[in-house]
């Protein structure tokens, strides 16, 4: 029987993850290849990522074992057991949605070739079908994919796109699978196709003399219609930071719309004397642009909260200074709101990349386009306009204004096309089922705040938010979205002590109460106290367990605590690990937060052995602790343990110094 000491690796030696990898094999609550592929991808755990590789070849391969036979056999139609097959998938998932490397993604198409080649495909969930389709086509495996297609369970969108980019004779092609005659047909329609249902005009592609320029910026659309005048006046905001000639694609789209009556803002966030050239040629497209330059470089929100002060459009709009918008967009927007009382409009965006392909592994191609957002001026008055932070605020308004105004007018057509780069900041943020932790933290944050201003409205009270509030700071916010900018002091980066552990529940367990308990006591003096979730790593849901809303309420409620994050540059006096399981996933991941002094808390539960026949890894959570946080850990009992818990804590860790716990 293999254990976590002959559970070695392609060199013979025991991978540092093999003692969670074991529990993992042999928990209680049984094997989920589904949750587990969920889990590594959002903790990109190696541990995990074993269990999967293991539970794939029957305990015989890790995972790079098992990557270099599948690299090297390709698809082969074997028999395979349910289980098997499951895990199999799964590893092959985790491979093409953490996009480590080429190999991996590579790995992930020839797996998926394998479980439909051996007659597993049809029994697996829709979102293999989807993770399969695009890893074919991104690792460059075309005529399987077209091979496939037909039995692949997906999403109408996710279909059409897969067949638009096969067809795309621009896009680069493996030598298999060259452009034909058929596919130059096919490509224009195909890629129109999703805007001419909705009656929109085609698209087309700019003729001869930008043809050295990328296809997206080529982008154009037949037989637009003459711009009418007559309506009320659009403010279009489109902010920018050093920007390519992309910036151009832009303006020009917003140039060609049907809707005449605007006025264009091109916000310059102080990208320095070597753009300004750039931006004078932009603003050179049309007569009714101009140029807004920012003394100070604030970010995307920042500057679009200058240009609304400078503008006096009774509507105001958004664009993206490298993405492409229908000529009919900010018509169909005005008239979504026309006759209703919505607060404001939004339109969907097709996703591509600069050569019109539109795969980004786990994501649909459309969606709807935060940046599209066309807001009446007196509800940006009344509710306030965007938090000054670097990123999110415009999700955060959106949801403060729907909250508090009525819903949002969908037209539920994509009206744009935006440029899928992996620089931009917000894609940085977000890959297949993993967000940035500060992300996480500032949307719970938020949502905190509009329950607040809900209860506020119910009560009968004054409903509005102000300049001031905003740039107060309303609710906590991740020291990394104040960067550099005049909100950074209201958000602090020392701690007197942060508690860490699994709040995606708010049960009333006796750990819980005294943790509420104490949070929701002012400490004396000029205390701040973090509140850090780390997911548990038993539970395997396919969707991340976020930190639950009451423990967000509380923070909001108490302006001495913040939720806390591993990206955030904060230093803490006194770390205080309440759930010591929570380390089992997170070893590998950078870590910005450093601290004076760990403890570690224990309980009975922590060093009995579950199912596997073995407990938690002490070793490996001291291990974490002097590689997260640079110090290793003090142990303690848990508080509230019975002397009988204590004693069982006590023998099953008999060298281990464990101590009384000296503080809340």
């Amino acid at each position: 029987m293999t254990t976590p000491s002959t559970a070695v690796g392609a060199g013979g030696a025991a991978a540092p993850e093999a003692w969670h990898t074991w529990r993992l094999l042999h928990a209680r609550v049984g094997f989920d290849p589904e949750g587990l592929a969920h889990q590594a991808l959002r903790t990109r755990s190696p541990a995990v990522l074993e269990a999967l590789a293991r539970a794939a070849t029957n305990g015989r391969d890790d995972a790079g074992t098992l990557l270099r036979e599948v690299l090297q056999h390709g698809p082969s139609p074997v028999s395979l057991g349910p289980r098997r097959c499951g895990a199999l998938a799964a590893t092959a998932m985790v491979w093409a949605g953490t996009g480590r490397t080429t190999d991996e993604l590579l790995g992930a198409a020839l797996a998926y070739e394998h479980l439909w080649a051996a007659g597993a495909g049809r029994q697996l969930v829709p979102e293999h079908h989807v993770v399969a389709g695009q890893a074919l086509f991104l690792s460059g495996r075309h005529a399987a994919l077209e091979h496939l297609l037909p039995s692949l369970d997906l999403p109408p969108s996710v279909r059409h796109y897969l067949e638009t980019d096969l067809a795309n004779p621009f896009a680069e092609r493996p030598a298999d699978r060259p452009a034909t005659a058929q596919d130059a047909d096919r490509w224009p329609r195909l890629l129109s196709l999703p805007f001419v249902d909705e009656g929109l005009s085609p698209l087309a592609l700019r003729d001869q003399e930008h043809r050295g320029q990328p296809l997206f910026d080529r982008l154009d659309a037949q037989g637009t219609r003459p711009a009418s005048t007559g309506g009320a006046l659009v403010t279009v905001v489109m902010p920018c930071f050093r920007p390519d000639r992309g910036l151009l694609t832009s303006v020009r789209s917003i140039s060609r719309q049907s809707w005449a009556d605007l006025e264009i803002v091109i916000v310059d966030d102080a990208s320095g004397p070597d753009y300004r050239e750039l931006f004078a040629e932009a603003a050179s497209l049309d007569p009714r642009a101009r140029v807004l330059t920012m003394e100070r470089n604030g970010g995307s929100y920042l500057a679009r909260e200058a240009a609304i002060a400078q503008s006096t459009g009774s509507l105001v709009t958004f664009q993206d200074a490298d993405d492409w918008s229908h000529p009919s967009r900010i018509e169909h927007q005005v008239e979504a709101l026309t006759g209703t009382t919505a607060p404001m409009s939004r339109s969907q965006a097709v996703r591509a990349k600069d050569d019109l392909t539109h795969q980004w592994l786990g994501y649909q191609p459309v969606r709807d386009n935060a940046s599209s957002l066309l807001v009446r001026r007196q509800v940006l008055e009344h509710y306030g306009g965007f938090v000054p932070v670097r990123k999110g605020a415009d999700s955060e308004f959106a949801e403060r204004v729907e909250t508090l105004a009525g819903a949002i007018a969908d037209t539920g057509t994509p009206l744009a096309v935006t440029r899928l780069r992996a620089g931009s900041l917000s894609r940085g943020d977000f890959t297949f089922s993993w967000f940035a932790p500060d992300r996480l933290t500032f949307r719970g944050a938020f949502l905190a705040w509009h329950r607040e201003l809900q209860e506020r409205a119910d009560a009968g009270r004054p409903l509005g938010v102000s300049r001031e509030e905003l740039h107060a700071l309303p609710f906590p916010v991740p020291a990394t979205f104040v960067r550099g900018l005049a909100a950074e002091r209201h958000t602090p980066t020392h701690l007197d002590v942060a508690y860490v552990g699994n709040f995606s529940t708010a049960r009333p367990s006796r750990h819980a109460r005294a943790l509420r308990e104490l949070f929701e006591q002012r400490p004396p003096g000029a205390a701040v106290v973090g509140v850090w979730h780390l997911e548990p790593p038993w539970v395997h849901p396919t969707r991340r367990p976020r930190m639950a809303k009451p423990w967000f309420d509380i923070i909001q409620r108490h302006p001495h605590l913040r939720p806390l994050s591993r990206v955030e540059p904060v230093h803490v006096e006194r770390m205080v690990v309440v759930d010591p399981a929570v380390l089992s996933t997170v070893a590998g991941q950078p870590c910005r937060v450093s601290a004076d002094r760990v403890e570690v808390r224990l309980a009975p539960e922590h060093v009995a052995p579950d199912r596997s026949l073995l407990p938690l890894d002490l070793l490996g959570t001291a291990d974490v602790c002097a590689d997260w946080w640079g110090v290793r850990p003090h142990w303690a009992f848990a508080p509230g343990l019975t002397e009988d818990e204590r004693a069982q804590v006590r023998e099953a860790v008999p060298g281990l110094p464990v101590q009384e716990t000296s503080a809340p």
